[in-house]
């Protein structure tokens, strides 16, 4: 069986060396972790499968439940649905889709185009192609009922909450992090903790199981590491499919040309005003096809564009927000408001609730001031402001605008 190379990716400069390994495809132990300079690994990688673990940081997790069953319709749908949880364009972004899950929703990873390219330029500079790329959080187990599993790296912790859900954090956040998504500490911590890493895990107070011997992150990931429940990012425009066909498209298109030079030699206008009218009636009648493929309770077509426009209007206003998308607004906000100081957080009925410390009430106004200048992708409510001798006291409200 071929062997995989893994590569963890974790800065931009190819000097830097990364962490990587050599091993079976259908490995479960025994990973032998290295590290040396990514421009180096380029001779490895053309002899073995490449799969590469990119930040988590970087990439956002989510769901979308959509009425169709096929996945090139589900990521057709998934950027409507989830449109006003982002507060980029989601043009910009790129989704990637992972299997359906059994109560019909499908799990998706969303990353920005700009750092896709950015990811895949860096590899290719070096002469390295990747056959995956998964983010790194999706790499840990996938947690069951009574679990959730953590990793400490460094200065950060990445845990997975879900087969779905997971977050970043730094590693001395994680007990504050782990109460929002577990308040009432229902499930045990199965933290994993590299050797070279310090670590007080009886500061977190929350009930832990942990899990020591390894003596890298990366050799702790792919001992956890399981494809088919992972996302692969590489789908679509960055499929490895369609860059090969892109390499040869100007033969292709060569030899379209050629063959239409022959054929409109061949043909008079006449019979080319019928074909074309001819394919037109066909392209519609495809449209209202794959129409009633995505949505088959419709039947009755009378305007088509009308009727799929009430259709997505209808999916987005489904759509809630959810915990990540709101702290990430939330986190913006707070940068652009310097002045503005976060206490308490608390997630509940889909909205996030905040506590916040400020020197006066002009910093409120422009936290205000903020929200209204634009599109957020959160709705602010200012739910009280008191001010003391202690300064003031602010709780507010984010909820999916």
């Amino acid at each position: 069986m071929r062997e995989t190379l893994y590569i963890r990716l974790r800065s931009a400069d190819p000097a830097e060396p990364v962490e990587y390994c050599i091993a079976r495809a259908d490995a479960i132990a025994s990973f032998v972790v290295q590290r040396a300079p990514l421009d180096t690994l380029a001779a490895l990688a053309a002899q073995h499968r490449v799969v590469v673990l990119v930040p988590s940081a970087d990439v956002r997790l989510a769901t979308v439940q959509v009425p169709a069953r096929q996945p090139a319709k589900v990521l057709q749908a998934a950027p409507y649905v989830l449109e006003e949880q982002f507060a980029e364009d989601v043009d910009t972004l790129h989704f990637a889709l992972g299997s359906r899950m059994a109560d019909g929703r499908w799990p998706l990873a969303i990353v920005s185009r700009e750092r896709m390219a950015a990811w895949l330029a860096l590899l290719q500079a070096q002469g390295l192609h990747a056959d995956l790329m998964l983010p790194d959080v999706l790499a840990l187990a996938v947690p069951d009922d009574t679990h959730i599993h953590a990793l400490v790296d460094g200065d950060q912790a990445i845990v997975r909450t879900a087969r779905d859900a997971g977050f970043v954090c730094l590693a001395e956040d994680l007990g504050f992090c782990l109460e929002l998504a577990d308040p009432d500490k229902q499930k045990t911590l199965r933290l994993t903790v590299p050797r070279d890493e310090a670590f007080d895990v009886s500061a977190l107070g929350w009930p832990v199981e942990p899990r020591h011997g390894f003596a890298t992150a990366l050799e702790a990931l792919l001992q956890q590491l399981r494809t088919a429940d992972a996302i692969d990012l590489l789908q679509g425009d960055y499929s490895p499919k369609r860059n090969r066909l892109r390499w040869l498209a100007p033969w292709k298109a060569a030899a379209t040309l050629a063959g239409v030079a022959i054929v409109l030699t061949m043909l008079v206008h006449g019979i080319e005003a019928y074909r074309l009218k001819r394919e037109l009636a066909m392209q519609e009648a495809a449209n209202v096809a794959r129409y009633q493929q995505i949505f088959p309770n419709e039947t009755r077509i009378v305007d088509l564009d009308a009727q799929l426009t009430q259709q997505l209007a209808a999916l987005q206003g489904g759509s809630g927000g959810g915990f990540i998308p709101l702290l990430d607004v939330l986190s913006q906000a707070l940068a652009a408001q310097p002045g503005l100081r976060l206490q308490t957080l608390q997630f509940r009925d889909g909205a996030l609730y905040a506590q916040l410390g400020a020197a006066n009430l002009e910093l409120l106004e422009r936290l205000k001031s903020w929200f209204s200048g634009g599109s957020r992708g959160a709705q602010l409510g200012v739910e009280s402001a008191n001010a003391g001798a202690e300064g003031v006291q602010i709780r507010i409200r984010l909820s999916a605008s």
